[in-house]
């Protein structure tokens, strides 16, 4: 009896051993504070340190690559769907890096510390973790919301301030519908330079547009749909003393009025020629090239 304990045991050993002996797997992310409801991108590299060719496929409804998520308190974080990957080829001695995003996979709602492991399950090897990978999920600053009815729904649009390291400050941008737990988009519109709060405006077709300050001087213009999808961008600048700001024309479409437009060429919104007719204000530069 005891000698079969003893094999049983060292058979328990040589499955993971048998693995390591082929691959290496390694695993990190490219920060470690991430926004909650942003997308965090683990970087899976895999070696094959075998003499021979890998194929690592999924096997019998089992997926080859999977993740382990846990909380800071050690506590699994519930899958949201199953991580189906396809068919990968390793030669010998090659090494392949996936860039995997675990937000659809896991339910990361609440803000705290987390720890992903990458899992490979080698056919007849059994299976191989990484090191586990800690990073930090929060909330950020909301600056400003508001709530549209869109199609028969009623979406939830705010502006975050998040700091992703000390010298980094960026403005996402989130669009989400609260009663179906939907999350259309939560994406970093760019930099933002002061604690200056951004100036945002909708048009008629529930375009969102937000101008931010991004440095001394310069701004950023968006324009994004109502799933959140940025159509365009363009960089503004202070022009005679004057900076730029967003305004609203008799039509209720929104425009860039004052500074100067760095990319002139950059499609936008239009002015008729009545509409600037009836403009008290001389049409500036960037109004100008808006218009061209």
């Amino acid at each position: 009896m005891r000698c079969l304990a003893l094999l049983g045991l060292l058979g328990f050993f040589a499955v993971p051993s048998l693995a390591n002996a082929q691959i290496q797997i390694s695993a990190q992310t490219e920060r470690s504070n991430f926004l909650l409801y942003e997308r965090v991108d683990l970087l899976v590299s895999i070696q094959n340190v075998s003499g021979s060719d890998i194929v690592l496929d999924n096997n019998e409804g089992h997926p080859w690559l999977s993740f382990l998520v846990l909380k800071h308190n050690h506590l699994p974080v519930r899958p949201e769907r199953d991580s189906k990957f396809a068919a990968l080829t390793l030669k010998a001695g090659d090494t392949k890096t996936l860039r995997i995003n675990l937000t659809p996979l896991f339910a990361f709602r609440d803000e705290g510390q987390y720890q992903a492991e990458a899992v490979v399950d080698l056919p007849g090897a059994g299976q191989i973790l990484s090191l586990p990978v800690p990073f930090s999920v929060m909330k950020g600053r909301e600056v400003w919301t508001q709530v549209r009815p869109v199609d028969s729904s009623q979406r939830t649009y705010s502006l975050v301030r998040f700091s992703p390291d000390a010298d980094t400050t960026r403005l996402y941008l989130r669009v989400e519908d609260p009663a179906e737990n939907i999350v259309y988009a939560n994406l970093a519109l760019g930099n933002m330079a002061s604690y200056v709060d951004p100036d945002v405006n909708f048009d008629p077709k529930g375009n969102l547009h937000v101008l931010q300050p991004i440095a001394l001087g310069t701004y950023l213009y968006t324009r994004a749909n109502p799933d959140g999808k940025i159509l365009d961008q363009n960089i503004f600048k202070t022009y005679h003393e004057v900076p730029p700001r967003l305004s609203k024309v008799e039509d209720g479409n929104v425009i860039v009025v004052g500074g100067l437009a760095e990319d002139p060429d950059v499609p936008r919104e239009k002015l008729s020629d009545s509409q600037r007719a009836k403009r008290a204000l001389p049409v500036t530069p960037a109004e100008q090239g808006a218009a061209q």
